[in-house]
């Protein structure tokens, strides 16, 4: 039996020739016709955002300003939009997820890998943070939920995936995991940029496990959100469309 607010949308209501009934309605009323542009409009958006993100902003890892870190996020959120409400929806078009492994074939594993066996003094290791933390993780995220969006699912889980994926990057969880995995000693601190943003400075290894679990509720409170059921008021229609 499939939950009222995690149906997937159909095809109609997402290109804007849905509309709003409700019973006793003798006619339509009530349709988003800006609905079929939502997708390639978030896309554009998303992807001046980050070719200027990655032109316009210091390649580094600290981050210098609060509205830098705005800016990058509001990229990926445009981007998450254009996935998530993205309109063909069909395992036939399985192929477009091939794209990705292009660009990770291509250029993300070749640049990543050069940073370990070429840049062996360090040089550029702040070009290597970028790419691994603003390119890399990313578009695995987003690849996921382009994957899960094609095969069939709705827009309100597409958001929940991606979404969980950068609070779970934010939450302190790989910072912690950084010293766990690796053959390393257990620091009394963690300095981390994003941690340091909201703490204002660098707090201790107890704090940052706590700082952690404390994302725990956020990413449950986020899936749990009724996100499909708001969705389809958003776009125009109270009743969504049963799971294909």
């Amino acid at each position: 039996m499939t939950a009222r607010d995690e149906s997937p949308l159909s095809r109609s209501l997402l290109d804007g020739t849905a509309t709003v009934g409700r019973p006793g309605d003798s006619g339509p009323r009530g349709r988003r016709r800006w609905a079929r542009h939502l997708w390639w409009s978030s896309l554009v958006a998303g992807a001046a955002g980050a070719a200027l993100v990655w032109l316009l902003t210091p390649h580094t890892r600290e981050i210098q300003t609060p509205w830098e870190l705005v800016a990058k996020l509001l990229a990926f959120a445009c981007l998450c939009v254009a996935i998530a409400f993205f309109p063909w929806v069909s395992p036939r078009l399985q192929w477009l997820v091939y794209i990705p492994f292009v660009f990770f074939t291509g250029y993300m594993v070749p640049r990543i890998s050069w940073f370990y066996y070429g840049d062996t003094a360090r040089a550029q290791g702040d070009y290597f943070y970028t790419h691994l933390y603003l390119l890399f993780y990313p578009a695995i995220v987003l690849t996921v939920a382009a994957a899960y969006r094609i095969g069939g699912g709705s827009p309100g889980r597409c958001l929940k995936i991606m979404a969980t994926g950068v609070v779970i990057l934010f939450s302190g969880f790989l910072d912690i995991m950084w010293f766990v995995a690796n053959p390393v000693a257990i620091p009394e601190v963690i300095d981390a940029p994003h941690i340091n943003l909201i703490t204002g400075g660098p707090i201790s290894f107890g704090a940052t496990i706590l700082f952690a679990l404390a994302h725990v509720p956020i990413v449950v409170a986020i899936n749990m959100l009724p996100l499909d059921r708001w969705i389809t008021r958003l776009l125009g229609t109270e009743d969504p469309t049963p799971v294909r």
